[in-house]
């Protein structure tokens, strides 16, 4: 059974006649659901009704949106349909919305792009402050800080060694934990596809942290000389 246009995206569908609860995804250019009558419905109607996502609980609001009448059938027909049922895959979670909608809709706004090729991430929910925020993903050339005033943004390109597949961006905060914040398709790279070469940015970012771990190398040298020589003026401090 589907259901479309009925709801916003994230909200939840539901009937005693379903198996489980439809959650309303964007697949443009509809809001849709996929729920699966049960085989061991009674015949009769049911109502099927939304809610505004999450759990259900009984303080939730809901509203009617209509209802499902399950037909008769016999003890043969529903073995047949428990087996069917057993083979169904899991229902999706990505979503697909219009090209004109800033990228992540929601964390499950998957868009595919090319190895080689960028896209930009908007936050435009107030979540992140400017500067505030890293973008991190296997994908990535490297990490990258979202900025902004009323909303914050970035551009990210993806490898050209990047394999085909569904990859996850994670949301770091300061002082905050760490989530999946988006998910993106990466498709094959063109053939003459080839990374940028690194900016100065990229190089004063590596050359710092090549001196801090060269002067806490030398920090540490220092140190052990240090107390070498002290050992040699104090025979107590031998060991």
């Amino acid at each position: 059974m589907g259901v479309q246009d009925a709801a916003g995206n994230g909200d939840r569908v539901f009937s005693e006649a379903f198996t489980a609860d439809g959650r309303m995804r964007m697949n443009d250019p509809h809001v849709t659901a996929v729920m699966t009558i049960s085989c061991t419905a009674a015949p009769g109607a049911y109502e099927v009704r939304i809610g505004s996502g999450g759990d259900r609980n009984p303080s939730e609001v809901t509203r009617l949106w209509g209802s499902v009448r399950v037909a008769p059938a016999e003890e043969t027909e529903r073995a047949a349909c428990a087996r069917r049922v057993s083979e169904l895959p899991p229902e999706p979670q990505e979503e697909h919305w219009p090209a004109d909608v800033e990228w992540p809709a929601s964390p499950w706004d998957v868009r595919s792009v090319r190895a080689g090729g960028e896209m930009t991430a908007t936050d435009g929910l107030g979540m992140g402050g400017d500067g505030g925020v890293t973008l991190t993903s296997s994908v990535f050339t490297r990490p990258v800080v979202m900025y902004g005033a009323r909303r914050v943004s970035a551009v990210v390109r993806i490898r050209c060694d990047a394999k085909p597949g569904l990859y996850t961006v994670v949301w770091r905060e300061k002082a905050a934990p760490s989530k999946v914040w988006a998910r993106l398709r990466v498709e094959p790279a063109a053939p003459d596809c080839h990374d940028p070469a690194p900016t100065p940015a990229d190089m004063v970012e590596r050359t710092t942290s090549w001196l801090a771990a060269g002067i806490c190398a030398a920090a540490l040298a220092v140190g052990v000389h240090v107390l070498k020589r002290r050992r040699r003026a104090h025979p107590s401090l031998r060991s």
